[in-house]
């Protein structure tokens, strides 16, 4: 199941604020830019992108370490 990265920041920016979807991609940054993209392109997300599963692991570890909250995977979709 695809998980849109603009679900996941979108979800974020609903549940705990629009700061924490930033502050989970600096957690993350190595992976971010492991797929082509820097910072600032993933906080606009002007172009959407599909997580992988690899970096959808490590957003969901950001978070628990950050907010210490989940998200499921099917939530993010319906997002």
């Amino acid at each position: 199941m695809a998980v849109k990265a603009s679900n996941f920041k979108n979800w974020c920016n609903e549940n705990i604020s629009p700061q924490s979807w930033t502050r989970i991609c600096l957690k993350c940054l190595d992976q971010v830019r492991e797929r082509g993209y820097n910072l600032k392109q993933i906080e606009a997300l002007e172009e959407d992108f599909d997580l992988d599963a690899e970096l959808l692991n490590s957003l969901n570890a950001a978070l628990g370490e950050l907010y210490e909250m989940s998200v499921d995977e099917e939530l993010l979709v319906r997002y």
